[in-house]
């Protein structure tokens, strides 16, 4: 059967089809009503109406016969449910029940130069996921793909042209965890990959990794999720605290403590919006590098003005922030006793180093 871009094409094992938006060896691109492109595997697919493009001929060995029923295809698809039967499934033996989701970009160089950015979806875990992706441009959403990605398998999900990426907000991902048979639920997953063109067009950012033959750029956003939630859980948590203390009959508001001095106690923020004017213009590990600059600058200045403590403001994010202060305070600054700030002040994210 030959298929070509353009061509309008129903689903076999499914209701509805879409129209073809490009080829890939043995998988077919379509585009559904919604807007989304679904990879769809060749045999899977009965074409519509045709429109004119660049030929593709299936490796199928022998083409539907010429005397079946116009309406067969429509009964075929027609008994076909659109939902996944897991009710009699027999449980999965992998009882591992970490969630690991990655997004990958893979860059291409063309022939004429220019370079385009491949966007892939890894599920390295043992959880099935249904999954929605989408690009954000100016406030607005449109569909990339949409389907199941099995455990422990990847999926390309686009290709953006480098000149393109600067038209691109953020990438929306949103995932459904499951498995065959009993199993451990988990939460849904929603999740925006910021765009930031120069860092993506850097080719330092690529490292060798598990997952691709070539060098990519990982974001484990499974990781970065949950870092954030915890981040609005504590946020949450404080607020809910303080509602309820002030709702205890006979509650007499608590005066407020004495200001430490500022050669008490100094304040230093280390977010990186604080120190450089454009962030997008400095790649993580040159980030990282002036916020450490900064917090050895100021502890220095901190122990010459004798300074009894000084807290560093560095967020949660992703912990990294945190693990070099924590590594740097143990190396360099062994007799400096720290520990974390006041989550009342500070929530998770700051470090107080006491240095008297």
């Amino acid at each position: 059967m030959t298929f070509k871009k353009g061509d309008r094409v129903k689903f076999l094992n499914d209701t509805g089809g879409g129209i073809v938006t490009r080829v890939d060896h043995q998988t077919v691109y379509v585009e559904n009503e919604d807007g989304f492109e679904v990879p769809v595997a060749i045999p899977q697919l009965l074409r519509a109406e045709t429109a004119e493009s660049t030929p593709f001929t299936s490796t199928a060995d022998k083409p539907f016969p010429a005397d079946v029923p116009a309406d067969a295809f429509q009964q075929v698809v027609e008994s076909v449910p659109d939902y996944i039967d897991l009710a009699g499934a027999p449980d999965e033996s992998n009882i591992d029940t970490s969630v690991n989701v990655l997004l990958a970009w893979v860059p291409q160089r063309k022939k004429n130069g220019k370079t385009t950015c491949d966007l892939y979806l890894v599920n390295d875990c043992g959880y099935h996921i249904m999954y929605v992706a989408a690009m954000i441009s100016e406030g607005s959403y449109r569909g990339l793909q949409a389907g199941m990605l099995e455990s422990d398998t990847t999926i390309h999900l686009t290709q953006i042209p480098g000149e393109d990426l600067k038209q691109i907000s953020s990438i929306c991902l949103e995932a459904l965890f499951f498995r065959k048979g009993a199993y451990m639920p988990q939460e849904p997953m929603r999740y925006e990959l910021k765009i930031d063109e120069f860092y993506l067009m850097d080719a330092v950012n690529y490292v060798t990794n598990e997952y691709f033959d070539e060098k990519a750029l990982i974001y484990n956003i499974s990781e970065e999720y949950l870092m954030n939630e915890i981040e609005n859980a504590a946020r949450e948590m404080q607020m809910r605290f303080e509602s309820q203390k002030k709702q205890i009959d006979g509650y007499v508001p608590e005066k407020p403590a004495k200001k430490a001095s500022e050669s008490d106690q100094e304040e230093v923020d280390l977010h990186i919006e604080q120190l450089v004017d454009n962030p997008k213009a400095h790649t993580p590990a040159e980030m990282l590098d002036i916020q450490m600059r900064r917090f050895s600058i100021a502890l220095e200045g901190a122990i010459r003005n004798r300074t009894k403590r000084i807290v560093f403001i560095h967020g949660v994010g992703n912990g990294r922030l945190r693990l070099e202060i924590h590594r740097a305070l143990d190396q360099k600054y062994p007799k400096l006793r720290y520990q974390d700030a006041s989550f009342k002040e500070y929530g998770y994210g700051a470090t107080l180093v006491i240095l008297k």
